[in-house]
């Protein structure tokens, strides 16, 4: 048998492993996740080699969900480091044994404590499980070769301490009822439109009665692209962008007197696509892709307009490379049109060069 062979046959049989241990979740995964989520200090995880591996990746995705989470050496909590721990944290031992010593010698210290205790470890018998308030089981080793890297006992660990996360970021989906993570990748975790508005704090607005040319110096002093357009009352009624206002041009055949003493409430897109402040930013990116736009008002809870993103603001930040399934915004049909004359004009001079 090559060794290909014999890799796919592991992953194969690993790969049936994480479903037996996937179809036997229940009390203890529910139980751990509510000691989690009723956490008020930190969750301290505790492995040593290859499971201290384990622990550190399971430390960055807690932070992820929200989570004070830290990787602790148990040699180095065991020689003083613990003492900060206390009864409000929360303990999460792997081990490929369950007989570490270098996390056995710590136990007492965590029962001494009361700090929960959730043991990531294979057998129920080991010291570890015993002294465990919640035991999560992972995968004995396949064969002499897997003992001795650790691979399925480290993987299964992974495997079950990512979800105790993954569970956390899905339940902050339920409660706050933002998009679901499977829409969803990297920075959209955490942050909001507001949160890039902090770092662009420019937000063209015009009144319905403002004339044309002043709202056109606004939009190019801002820089932004277009302008937000507001009723009496402050709330949304309309925008203005830079395509709006080339085709304005156009058709003005050179009346440029009367356009630009023309009120923009006249000449402006009424009720504009546009994207609440609490919002992800994949949800303003979807808004932009599904509309064939490029800029977007952001809105307060009264629709008032607190500001405007580019899509290139989006880009800058990597989400289209996050979510490849959301293009960038089509072309518009004028926009088709004048890139087709543009093609026609090339192909022309280079026929009369030949």
């Amino acid at each position: 048998m090559t060794a290909a062979k014999k890799m796919k046959e592991l992953l194969q049989r690993q790969g049936l492993e994480l479903e037996r241990m996937g179809g036997e979740l229940g009390q203890p995964f529910d139980k751990a996740l509510s000691v989690l989520k009723s956490c008020k200090g930190s969750i301290v995880i505790f492995g040593f080699g290859k499971s201290g591996a384990v622990g550190a990746k399971l430390a960055s995705t807690l932070r992820a969900a929200g989570r004070r989470a830290f990787l602790l050496d148990p040699i180095a909590a065991f020689y003083g480091e613990a003492a900060s721990i206390s009864h409000e944290d929360v303990a999460i031992a792997i081990s490929s044994s369950g007989e570490s010593d270098e996390i056995i010698r710590v136990l007492p210290w965590l029962k001494k404590k009361k700090a929960k205790i959730i043991a990531l470890t294979p057998s129920g018998r080991s010291s570890l499980a015993r002294a465990a308030d919640i035991l999560l089981k992972t995968s004995l080793p396949l064969d002499a070769t897997d003992n001795f890297a650790s691979y399925s006992t480290c993987v299964s660990a992974l495997a079950l301490g990512d979800l105790l996360a993954m569970a956390l970021l899905y339940e902050q989906d339920i409660e706050s009822g933002r998009t679901s993570r499977s829409q969803a990748a990297g920075g959209e975790a955490i942050y909001t439109v507001e949160d890039l508005l902090a770092t662009r704090p420019g937000n063209p607005v015009a009144a319905g009665d403002m004339i044309f040319r002043d709202a056109l110096l606004e939009i190019t002093s801002k820089g932004l692209g277009a302008i937000s357009i507001v009723g009496a009352d402050g709330a949304l009624t309309g925008i203005v962008t830079d395509g709006d206002v080339r085709r304005l041009l156009q058709k003005s055949q050179g009346s440029l007197a009367n356009l630009f003493l023309t009120s923009v409430k006249s000449v402006m897109t009424k009720s504009p696509k546009h994207v609440r402040r609490e919002s992800t930013m994949f949800e303003a990116l979807k808004i932009m892709e599904d509309n064939s736009i490029t800029v977007l008002p952001v809105v307060g809870a009264k629709l008032e307009p607190v500001g405007m993103i580019h899509l290139h603001d989006l880009v800058q930040l990597g989400l289209l490379k996050m979510n490849p399934s959301v293009a960038a915004p089509k072309a518009s049909p004028e926009q088709k049109k004048a890139a087709a004359n543009t093609a026609g004009k090339k192909k022309k001079k280079t026929a009369a060069r030949k």
